[in-house]
């Protein structure tokens, strides 16, 4: 039986992360950009995955209605987070989370495009939109990671102007999921990138920073 979630429900908005008194839809780049409601999540969880190394951007798990209830849940009482949907024709063809209250600064994170809308842009084209959006507030520098092994994501940072600034070690509980997985010797993608540690799997990320406009 189909997830049935009001569409009109309000998950999370930019009043609860304490920058604008409404939720913000952001137009630009030939798409609109909006905070998720119940239809829209219904559209993510429908979505093509990718899989190891990428496993915990996939959105299937929303298939299951308790899941779905228990994630909805925790949107609801997030009060840091602003999750917002690229739309492009009336279908949801990206998403990305911002987190307003990261100790390192504003904190992007959660970008994501399902295979099916690879190769037309939308990552680009969606950060460009929010990126534009949190230069008029002024939201000053901007934060992001990203893991060594995401070369294609790496490259769309720092053409949009981020640039690396210091090299961690996270643990990702769906990367070390799937690497438990695998044999030894067959972890491809990620080697060279991960290493054990304390009894479970980490990977080497990259911090990134850009500049508030007009600084460097």
């Amino acid at each position: 039986m189909p997830n049935q979630l009001p569409a009109s429900i309000q998950l999370t908005t930019a009043a609860t992360a304490g920058i604008e008194p409404e939720a913000p839809v952001i137009m630009g780049h030939g798409l609109q950009v909006r905070p998720w409601d119940g239809d829209l999540l219904l559209q993510m969880s429908a979505w093509g995955e990718r899989g190891f190394p990428f496993s915990a951007f996939d959105m299937g798990f929303l298939k299951e209605p308790a899941r779905m209830a228990e994630f909805t849940g925790w949107l609801g009482r997030d009060d840091r987070h602003l999750h917002l949907a690229a739309i492009e024709a009336d279908r949801v063809v990206g998403r990305v989370s911002v987190n307003f209250r990261d100790p390192a600064g504003i904190y992007i994170w959660g970008v994501h495009v399902p295979p099916e809308y690879e190769g037309r842009g939308v990552c680009t084209r969606m950060l460009q939109a929010l990126l534009g959006w949190l230069d008029t507030r002024d939201c000053g520098e901007l934060v992001l990671s990203v893991n060594s092994f995401a070369h294609g994501a790496r490259r769309i940072y720092e053409r949009l102007g981020f640039a690396p600034v210091e090299t961690r070690w996270q643990f990702d509980p769906a990367l070390d999921a799937d690497l438990r997985r695998l044999p030894p010797g067959q972890h491809g993608p990620v080697e060279g990138h991960v290493r054990f540690s304390l009894g479970r799997w980490e990977v080497r990320t990259f911090l990134m920073r850009r500049p508030a406009p007009g600084r460097k």
